[in-house]
């Protein structure tokens, strides 16, 4: 009971906070907009005023007695409650791994997908994903996995320039990346069940329990408070917070210095620092290129050394910060640098140029010099592969058959090779003859009449004639007749009651070797 008490008291110190303590009410909050030429009380008025406040109140609110011309550079005093304000959406920028969404008003989870838009009220949850929220005014916010996030307010006043944005971190970890604030109704802050934080543009972190928060800030000024203190916190500072008294300010671990190249050649990226002072780890995330992106390596070490995993060519940024014994992480040193790989061609081995294979598909093998570059067999059935036959996708396997049998005939092999996911290079291409073989045949049916019997045999496949012999034994020692035929049927004259044999063999050209079929016994009875 004195646990849910005690919730409910902070619950109301919270919302008191929030509207009584840290801002001012919209009503008692002035934005001040200069004048320029040509600007009247009514354009004024049509741009900034919600629809229910008209021009005239503008004027006796500034004590002005002429309503038609204004001198540039007057300052005019606005209430923010009678400016334009409307509800703007936030966007998912990116995802990674599974991230859940809940709308407002539902008590269901969907799966979120890129682009959506984020409303006043909804929920997200990351469970093993994670997911880059980007604001109107270009505030970012990523949120790590294990987190669970709510969109309180998401207030736009206008041309004003002025946005109010309050989220509630249930549990988990966040970054926040916030615009600088601009007027008196401009607010950015998240509140935990512990604590709130407040800022008018900086960058900080924020990890949440149900009875601790952890706030870092890495670039200007956060204010942190709970039920029984209000603090300011500076770049390089951070603090504990329970929801009680409990309120510990922490010198944040100092940004490492890091050894790096502005390119680098080959993979993998192996980075290096001197060893900060009480550290007893390190937090690195890699981003690609400076988009709207997360990291595309994110990982928590224990030495001052990395070694990165193929990341592929382009411009990365990389942040490196320390963590402390309590667990705190510090602030990030950026480091920029490019990888621009470079694709050897492979040194090919098996089949030789000029080679004679009989396999329909046989075994290509190479060699690359690169173990971290991958590679893809070609075949073509001209020197300058355009008129490709196949292509294995690209891997780090230097051997590979072809993926469909090869007809008998003359064919170019070379490999491709890929360095840092867009750089190509090819080997010299090698020219090779797969040669065929025909199946076999054998005879399906003889018809006899008089001395003759007409013959009939299986066609076979790529077959452009045969060749019959006729013998006196079944061992073709004495063969007495041999044709050769283009259809698949022949006619023989035998001498009644005696018996022959037979055997038939497909001819193609000179690329398809075959056999005799099966022998066959023939005789004419009387």
């Amino acid at each position: 009971m004195k646990q849910s008490k005690r919730h409910l008291l902070w619950f109301w110190f919270l919302c008191w906070f929030s509207f009584a303590g840290f801002a001012q009410e919209p009503d008692k909050m002035e934005w001040t907009y200069t004048t320029r030429p040509n600007d009247s009380l009514q354009s004024i008025g049509e741009r900034f005023l919600a629809p229910n406040r008209g021009w005239d109140a503008l004027m006796r609110y500034n004590s002005l007695n002429d309503a038609w011309s204004l001198t540039p550079g007057t300052q005019l005093r606005i209430p923010v409650a009678w400016l334009r304000h409307y509800p703007q959406s936030a966007s998912l920028l990116n995802l990674r791994g599974k991230v859940w969404l809940r709308k407002a008003h539902t008590s269901h989870y969907v799966l979120a997908t890129q682009e959506a838009k984020l409303e006043i009220g909804d929920e997200i949850k990351t469970d093993e994903g994670s997911a880059l929220v980007g604001f109107a005014d270009g505030s970012e916010l990523t949120v790590s996995r294990q987190s669970i996030v709510i969109f309180n307010t998401l207030t736009h006043y206008g041309d004003t320039g002025m946005v109010d944005t309050r989220l509630r971190l249930l549990r988990g970890k966040m970054q926040q990346k916030v615009t600088p604030r601009r007027g008196p109704a401009s607010r950015y802050e998240v509140s935990t069940p512990s604590a709130v934080a407040a800022v008018r543009g900086t960058a900080f972190r924020l990890r949440a329990t149900a009875d601790v928060t952890v706030a870092e800030v890495t670039e200007g000024v956060v204010e942190v408070s709970n039920a029984t203190a209000s603090r300011k916190l500076y770049k390089g500072q951070g603090a504990t917070v329970g929801s009680g008294s409990v309120f510990s300010e922490i010198q944040l671990p100092e940004a490492p210095e890091v050894s790096a190249s502005a390119v680098y050649n080959a993979a993998p990226v192996t980075l290096s620092w001197a060893p900060v002072t009480n550290a007893t780890a390190y937090v690195i995330e890699v981003f690609k290129g400076d988009g709207k992106e997360l990291p595309v390596f994110s990982q928590q070490i224990d030495a001052p050394l990395v070694e990165l995993p193929d990341l592929g060519n382009g411009d990365y940024r990389l942040l490196l910060r320390a963590v402390d014994p309590g667990g705190l992480e510090g602030v990030d040193t950026e480091v920029r640098f490019r990888v621009e790989q470079k694709a050897e061609p492979a040194q090919l081995i098996t089949p030789l140029t000029g080679a004679l294979l009989r396999e329909p598909r046989p075994v290509f093998r190479w060699r690359l010099d690169t173990p971290t570059q991958m590679s893809s067999l070609e075949i073509s059935a001209d020197p300058q592969f355009t008129a490709l036959y196949t292509r294995t996708p690209f891997s780090s396997i230097s051997s590979a058959q072809a993926e469909r049998d090869l007809n008998a005939g003359e064919y170019f092999w070379r490999i491709a090779t890929l360095a840092g996911g867009d750089d190509f290079s090819y080997s010299e291409p090698r020219r090779f003859t797969i040669l065929g073989k025909l199946d076999d045949t054998h005879v399906i049916a003889v018809n006899y009449f008089d001395e003759k019997a007409k013959v009939f045999w299986k066609s076979v496949a790529n077959a452009d004639r045969y060749i019959l012999q006729l013998a006196e034994d079944e061992f073709f020692s004495r063969v007495i007749e041999e044709q050769q035929v283009e259809k698949t049927s022949a006619n023989l004259r035998l001498t009644p009651e005696k018996t022959y044999w037979i055997r038939i063999r497909p001819v193609a050209g000179p690329l398809y070797s075959s056999n005799f079929g099966a022998i066959q016994a023939v005789r004419i009875e009387p």
